[in-house]
């Protein structure tokens, strides 16, 4: 017991002894170069010699980043860039300009992102095509053709019936003869009563009230039966 006391107890000492000897140092993350910086140290005179053949016929105008590692235990300048292109999750998806200050930020953080071009097979999108585009996983930009209402011919339209066929509420529904002083005092059926507080409305609504036909309908048809004797 007392031996395991003394060794961390001269555990420190031990240590701080060792770094002062031998030189170690923490290691603590570095800033990565920039394009400029790693295409000089690789012998190159310009970042695009490092890469001569261009996969794509013309540079693309927008990227599509998608990360695919998190942020935890990352330096801060690292969180920062990725926050300033709204990426903050794994798989969170964000659209850039391709701009040589863009491609350097992204240079930065190319070990924790991926990187592809969005491309537009069908054109550039217009302010009519708003609602209409989705961007797949492997950058394609499509839009979906807008489907225009087709004018409807008279013979075609579905007929619509008019607010005085509908059945109005009159009252709530009780048992026909029924004498109930339940029934009497709550002015409907005693079981729809109790069923109130253990039903939805939309479900007991129907059998609650009393639905008859709408006192306008009457009048319609009344007034339609003047004026076709009166024609004749």
């Amino acid at each position: 017991m007392a031996h395991q006391f003394c060794r961390q107890l001269i555990r420190p000492f031990h240590m701080s002894a060792i770094r002062q000897t031998t030189g170690h140092k923490a290691r603590s993350p570095v800033k990565s170069d920039s394009i400029a910086v790693t295409a000089a140290k690789l012998g190159f005179e310009t970042p695009e010699e490092m890469y001569p053949v261009y996969p794509l016929d013309e540079p693309p105008k927008f990227w599509m980043i998608t990360q695919i590692k998190p942020l935890k235990h990352r330096p801060y300048w690292e969180k920062e860039a990725m926050k300033e292109m709204g990426l903050h999750r794994v798989y969170d998806i964000s659209v850039q300009i391709n701009f040589p200050k863009v491609n350097e930020i992204l240079w930065t953080v190319k070990h924790l992102i991926t990187i592809k071009p969005v491309r537009f097979p069908q054109g550039l999108p217009t302010k009519e095509d708003i609602g209409y585009t989705q961007l797949h996983n492997d950058g394609r930009f499509v839009i979906y053709k807008r489907i225009e209402p087709q004018p409807t011919k008279e013979e075609d339209k579905i007929p619509t019936s008019g607010p005085e066929e509908y059945k109005v509420v009159d009252g709530f529904r009780m048992c026909t003869g029924c004498r109930h002083r339940r029934c009497l005092k709550f002015q409907m059926c005693q079981k729809l009563w109790m069923q109130r507080g253990y039903n939805y409305l939309e479900s007991i609504g129907p059998k609650m009230f009393n639905f008859v036909d709408n006192p306008a309908k009457k009048l319609k048809s009344e007034a339609e039966k003047a004026k076709s004797d009166s024609t004749t």
